[in-house]
């Protein structure tokens, strides 16, 4: 929002400096993003009167005029304009005016005539896009006076960020009041009386609200005799300065209400209304209407619209319709300011891809009392710039009235959250000035009645809050909180979460961060649609997008992964950590529970010229899950089990401690890497890290490196097929004794040599002693120790 500081200073009583002013704004709440100045460095512009035009001697398209600036001779300037005539007042350019964009008037000749100067237009001027000819001012202003101030070049913009609770600060009024509360000044409101004709509005047109949920307030006028042209200087002043164009004077003055109240007014040509009848009513099967930027759009059943007899005429607190807008042709108006549920506004401008300023206003949360006086502010303009003649009577539905919410203040409540000492009345005179209803009042306690605009006063701590800003931050002690000990630990787990945060990003692994909600379409896609009934779902979502908790990480990790392939990443070796979230029976809270997942896609490792590039399989994401095992000082082993979900049968293990369950690393199916449209083999590995970290962990010893020589041995066996290699090894080391260092697989084959329905693993045996060197005997006696344990538990034969 652009705060222009000239029009501020017409609504409210100040003397501060626009620096001294941003600061002020800061200290509220109010953030300034900028403070321009528009006017800078323009200087030697005059007021100038056209005494003479003659065309020039030499060039058919220019003329010579001769132009008063207050100085004893004219100056004689050459111009291309056509559309001035005698005695028009223009800004001149004198010799040695600076101009926007640092351009310096001098004197010169064109076509052998000299130049003394320029006459501007307002595009010259930085007064908006008009180059057609030169800016035309009122008889009113002074000849040879600087044109600077007289045309609001000296103003100074403060653009502020408005927050989404504070919708009231999206128009001048709005930011009025909070300098006015600020300072203890008065605010002017501008005036919005009127003239009206006998005639009754109700006579001519006739407004409906069929779902008042959806529109709680909508008004109309109806006005006659409308001349459509351009508007006067001053209002195109303020357009541009907040950063719009001017249109024409119908539009424009709808746009410079919507600055100055923060409220959408809407202007249709009431002959072009079928029966002159306003139905607010949502969309019909099929409907679609053409809006003002020309594009026809789909309308859905829960989208509310403004109607005529039959069609829709405009998107309701979006955009209007292009069959039904103003034009320079338009002699009667229906003019609209309406209040519009802020939920309805944001769904559709989402559907339909429109972000307007109606619909940013609208969403924040509209004010029914400032729609009406939005409505009478913007037909005086209309009366005073188009001649408009104003039917009697507005046509005003409000289904949704409602009393103003009261609030109760306890004051000492205010010292305990603030941690300073405000005296009562002091409480009562902030909130006064804000334009609370306060009343009521005891020796511990006050009601507040909440404004209208405030939609963001609900309870008790807000109106605290709001004595707060106004008693200034600043004038709160700093003071230490006290600190009562306890042995009761807030979040038990966050040194381990952390300290396994730092083991994954060590080993090379990219932290992701997803929110804490899901949709049941993505665990749909993730192929966990048995999770559904588990999800939470939310009363009040962001988004549909978010409709429930989220009830596993993995639909979000793949996201993720997709939006990253997307964008040309194609290598990822990431992990997150989250919470998920189940539905409890009775409807009680959910339950939570800490889990992590891993994903790997794409190269082992980056690229390098000297060696081929090779990619990420099952036996890197199981060996990430090991090593996070092994750190913890847990002994999970790794079992096959039926796969479902995301997760390729036949491709997937289970993690397993005793009777543990610890998680499970896979490859993602193909079915479920086509919905997330990602095109290449994806590793996932999914850990119940509450189950993880409950587990009792054995210590870490260290362990003196033997100075006496290894030795190597080999062992072929063939077992069944479905055995798997984890539970070969494990045998072995259990066999082996301490006499066994190390143990590993480095060949499995299955073939003719082998039955069918088996398969061959090559042991490769490591036998190393602490206290002596070991003889065949010792090292053949452990060998054969296996191998009958191999032959005991499983049935192998030695190859």
């Amino acid at each position: 929002m652009r705060i222009s500081y000239r029009w501020l200073k017409e609504l409210v009583d100040f003397d501060l400096s626009p620096d001294d002013l941003a600061h002020r704004l800061t200290m509220l709440g109010l953030e300034i993003e900028s403070v321009e100045r528009p006017g800078l460095g323009v200087s030697g512009i005059r007021i100038g009167k056209i005494l003479d035009i003659k065309p020039h001697p030499d060039a058919d398209k220019l003329v010579v005029c001769q132009t008063d600036v207050g100085q004893r001779d004219p100056l004689q300037i050459v111009c291309g304009a056509k559309n001035m005539n005698v005695g028009d007042r223009v800004p001149t350019a004198v010799v040695g005016a600076t101009l926007p964009g640092d351009f310096t008037i001098g004197r010169r000749k064109m076509r052998g005539v000299e130049s003394q100067g320029m006459m501007c237009s307002a595009r010259e001027l930085g007064l908006g896009q008009d180059h057609a000819g030169l800016l035309i001012l009122s008889q009113d202003f002074p000849i040879g006076e600087d044109a600077v101030p007289l045309l609001g070049l000296d103003d100074v913009i403060l653009e502020i960020e408005v927050t989404p609770n504070r919708g009231d600060w999206a128009g001048m009024i709005g930011v009025a009041r909070e300098v006015a509360a600020a300072l203890g000044t008065s605010l002017h409101l501008p005036d919005s009386s009127l003239t009206e004709a006998d005639d009754l509005a109700s006579s001519v047109a006739s407004v409906t609200i069929e779902d008042p949920t959806l529109c709680p307030r909508y008004i109309g006028r109806v006005m006659k005799g409308v001349t459509v042209g351009p508007s006067p200087l001053w209002m195109v002043q303020r357009l541009v300065h907040a950063g719009q164009r001017a249109i024409s004077s119908i539009v424009d003055i709808t746009n410079y209400i919507l600055l100055e109240t923060g409220h959408p007014l809407h202007a249709f040509d009431l002959q072009k209304l079928l029966k002159n009848r306003i139905i607010v009513r949502t969309a019909k099967h099929g409907e679609t209407i053409e809006t003002i930027d020309g594009q026809s759009r789909s309308l859905d059943e829960k989208m509310l619209v403004i109607a005529d007899a039959e069609h829709p005429v405009a998107v309701a607190g979006v955009m209007g319709g292009l069959k039904s807008e103003v034009g320079d042709s338009t002699t009667e108006i229906l003019l609209e300011s309406a209040v519009f549920q802020p939920q309805s506004v944001r769904r559709t401008s989402r559907i339909l891809g429109l972000q307007t300023e109606a619909s940013a206003r609208f969403q924040r949360g509209a004010d029914p009392e400032m729609a009406a006086f939005a409505m009478e502010r913007a037909t005086k303009l209309i009366q005073e710039i188009a001649g408009a003649q104003v039917l009697r009577g507005q046509l005003d539905e409000f289904p949704g009235m409602r009393p103003p919410l009261e609030l109760t203040l306890r004051y000492k409540r205010t010292g305990v959250l603030l941690g300073a000492e405000v005296p009562p009345a002091t409480q009562r005179d902030i909130l006064t000035k804000l334009q609370f209803d306060v009343r009521e009042r005891s020796p511990e306690s006050c009601t507040a009645g909440v404004p209208s605009w405030r939609h963001d006063v609900s309870m008790e701590a807000d109106l605290i809050e709001e004595i707060a800003r106004l008693h200034g931050f600043d004038n709160i002690p700093s003071r230490l909180p006290m600190v009562r000990k306890t042995e009761v630990v807030l979040a038990p787990r966050e040194t381990e979460v952390r300290e396994l945060r730092r083991l994954l990003s060590g080993l090379g692994l990219t932290e992701m961060m997803n929110l804490s909600f899901g949709n049941p379409s993505d665990l749909e896609k993730a192929g966990m649609g048995e999770n559904l009934k588990g999800m939470v779902m939310l009363q009040n979502p962001l988004s549909e997008n978010h409709a429930g908790m989220r009830v596993s990480l993995i639909p979000g990790v793949l996201a993720v992964l997709a939006s990253n392939l997307r964008r040309g990443v194609s290598d990822i070796h990431a992990f997150e950590v989250g919470n998920i979230y189940t539905k409890t029976e009775n409807n009680e809270l959910p339950t939570q529970h800490l889990r992590l997942c891993l994903v790997f896609t794409g190269s082992r490792a980056d690229a390098h010229w000297g060696v081929e590039g090779a990619k990420v399989d099952f036996f890197d994401a199981k060996g990430f899950a090991e090593a996070l095992f092994v750190s913890c000082g847990i002994e999970a082993s790794l079992m096959s089990f039926a796969a479902s979900g995301p997760l390729k049968p036949r491709h997937s293990a289970q993690f397993s401690c005793d009777d543990t369950v610890l998680g499970y690393v896979g490859s993602v199916s193909e079915e479920v890497l086509g919905r997330f449209d990602i095109d290449q083999p994806v590793y996932l590995v999914d850990i119940d890290l509450d189950a993880m970290l409950n587990l009792p962990r054995s210590k870490r010893h260290f362990t003196a490196l033997s100075v006496y020589p290894p030795s190597l041995r080999d062992m072929a066996v063939v077992v069944d097929a479905a055995v798997p290699a984890e539970q070969v090894l494990q045998i072995a080391r259990d066999a082996g004794g301490d006499l066994l260092r190390q143990v590993s697989v480095f060949d499995v084959y299955s073939g003719k040599q082998v039955p069918e329905g088996k398969k061959s693993l090559a042991l490769g045996l490591t036998f190393q002693a602490t206290d002596r060197t070991l003889t065949d005997k010792d090292t053949q006696k452990t060998w054969d120790r296996i191998l009958k344990n191999l032959r005991d538990t499983l049935q192998a034969e030695l190859r």
